[in-house]
């Protein structure tokens, strides 16, 4: 997560509030005891499914409340998940893609440099060339750098690097059509007009539309466009998370497993077949984005709440009374 935007100081607490937190704290660290150590807390329970999309933005602003409550974020805890998180991004991102690393061998290729045998080349630089990019998105949200079409473009041109050259980094110049699905992608003489309209509505919502809406609308707009000749699904989801990134939410990963990557293409193909480019319906689609904001809010949330680092006493004020009905016995 990006410790420089949208950050708060969460120590300046009463002298009550530090009382109220360590009495709470506990009953926490109680509750830890009793579950097993893969368990998480249910937090279903005070943050439970809704369907009325209005309803499940205000929820996640509500879940980013209890995120921000525990800044400014341990440096060495952040590190430590953002590796394990990154890994994890870059194997389900590219097993969406079909390539067929597992998530173990994906940690020798990008984190120890090991080749893996009977994997190819390009499968090797799909996961080398994602966790670059995953690291270029976590520098542009701590830099507060805008997201523009060399922004884009520059993502782009990581996912292809060593791989397809001529075309990294650059919009397509044939027709391409995406396998299985019923979608017909704009001719390449439109993409540039249509990249143009693309920047125009990020530029029109990024300050008044919700962060997780906007991600979700610019994510399927750009795989819909599909400026690109290869990569635009990685790319795409690499924009959703930067801009998760600069308005503070955890980088969101979409599940790779058949039936999950099913929801999601289906999700995706509903919304382009729903009407024209300016008419479309991508509801399901919204709604799905945002429950998988909310799972790795969840799963951040998690990992943060349950620290006995002596600089995270004073922290999660407002997470830990958001969660205190589910410490009563």
């Amino acid at each position: 997560m990006n410790e420089k935007l949208k950050s708060n100081n969460t120590t300046n607490l009463s002298k009550e509030q530090q009382k109220e937190l360590s009495l709470i704290k506990e009953d926490f660290n109680n509750l830890l005891i009793e579950i097993m150590d893969n368990e998480e807390i249910d937090l279903i329970k005070i943050f439970p499914n809704l369907t009325d999309l209005k309803e499940v933005y205000e929820q996640l602003t509500d879940l980013k409340k209890c995120i921000d409550s525990f800044r400014p974020l341990n440096q060495s805890q952040l590190k430590n998940l953002q590796e394990s998180f990154d890994t994890e991004y870059t194997y389900e991102s590219n097993r969406i893609e079909g390539n067929t690393l597992s998530l173990m061998e994906t940690d020798l290729v990008i984190n120890k440099g090991i080749t893996v045998g009977g994997k190819t080349m390009q499968e090797h630089q799909e996961a080398i060339n994602h966790k670059e990019a995953v690291l270029l998105i976590r520098e542009l949200a701590l830099n507060e750098t805008e997201f523009d079409e060399k922004v884009l473009l520059n993502i782009h041109g990581i996912i292809l690097h060593s791989i397809d050259p001529s075309n990294a980094g650059f919009y397509r110049k044939d027709r391409v059509r995406i396998q299985g699905s019923s979608h017909v992608c704009p001719n390449p003489i439109k993409v540039p007009n249509l990249m143009l309209d693309f920047f125009k509505f990020y530029q029109e919502n990024k300050d008044t539309m919700h962060p997780v809406e906007l991600a979700s609308n610019v994510h399927e707009k750009l795989v819909s466009i599909h400026p690109f000749i290869d990569g635009n699904g990685r790319t795409a989801r690499l924009v959703m998370n930067l801009i998760l990134l600069q308005n503070g939410y955890p980088i969101t990963i979409i599940n790779s497993d058949r039936a999950k990557r099913e929801e999601y293409y289906t999700a995706l193909e509903t919304a382009q077949l729903s009407g024209d480019r300016d008419n479309i319906d991508n509801t399901e689609f919204q709604k799905l984005i945002a429950n998988y904001v909310k799972e790795w809010t969840f799963k951040y949330l998690n990992m943060f709440a349950p620290s006995i680092r002596e600089d995270a006493k004073d922290k999660g004020y407002y997470f830990f009374k958001k969660i205190e009905p589910l410490l009563k016995k």
